[in-house]
């Protein structure tokens, strides 16, 4: 799997191997996109594993925040 930052300065790579508990991880830049995609995973999976179509996204003045369910239950702000 490769992840890209959105400025193009920090790119991650993971070699998935079905089965196998550890996998080879590369990861560059000022951002450790790796750390941040294993963090999301970890929030998510802390959640019970929503469906997709339990998120919603606000974006206002202060910013943009992902929520779940409900617009007052905020799960992640950026």
């Amino acid at each position: 799997m490769w992840f890209l930052a959105d400025d193009g300065k920090s790119w991650a790579t993971v070699e998935y191997v079905p089965g196998q508990e550890t996998y080879e991880v590369e990861q560059c830049g000022p951002r450790s996109l790796w750390s941040e995609v294993r963090e999301a995973f970890h929030r998510w999976y802390a959640l019970g594993r929503p469906q997709r179509s339990r998120f919603g996204l606000a974006v206002d003045g202060r910013g943009q925040r992902v929520w779940l369910d409900d617009t007052r239950n905020t799960v992640f702000r950026g």
